[in-house]
């Protein structure tokens, strides 16, 4: 699962212009960042802390559970996805200031989407060989 991991924030970063740095986690285990490793911790907090204030917002609202939340500062924006469960993938990306908001989420998503897909194994059929005792050919 990890290296799936990897491989769908490395692709999310290489599409999204948008997209500075990211990190993807389940629980409290990063499955693949491009943030250094020292900050990891913090930010797991970080994370919680506003998937807390969101799904807080989104009760007060009666409103559906929180998937999706961007906060905009002087200097750039933070975006949190997380699937609709509690205990599904999150991704938490910092970004550029005037992102475009829809597209970075739909990376976002995406990428979840793509980390939680099994690698696609080729599979090689045996497949019978006729054989021909003479050795002749058909023709």
């Amino acid at each position: 699962m990890k290296e799936q991991a990897e491989k769908a924030l490395q692709e999310m970063l290489d599409i999204s212009t948008d997209i500075h740095r990211a990190m993807l986690f389940l629980g409290e285990e990063v499955l693949a960042s491009s943030f250094p490793e020292s900050l990891h911790p913090a930010m797991l907090v970080k994370a919680g802390e506003l998937a807390s204030l969101g799904a807080q917002r989104a009760a007060d609202m009666g409103s559906s559970p929180l998937t999706q939340l961007v906060v905009e500062s002087g200097g750039g924006t933070v975006f949190l996805v997380r699937e609709a469960q509690d205990t599904g993938m999150v991704v938490l990306a910092t970004c550029k200031k005037d992102s475009r908001i829809g597209l970075v989420f739909y990376d976002m998503k995406t990428c979840i989407r793509d980390a939680q897909e099994a690698p696609e194994t080729e599979v090689v059929a045996d497949a019978p060989v006729a054989a021909d005792p003479e050795g002749e050919v058909a023709g």
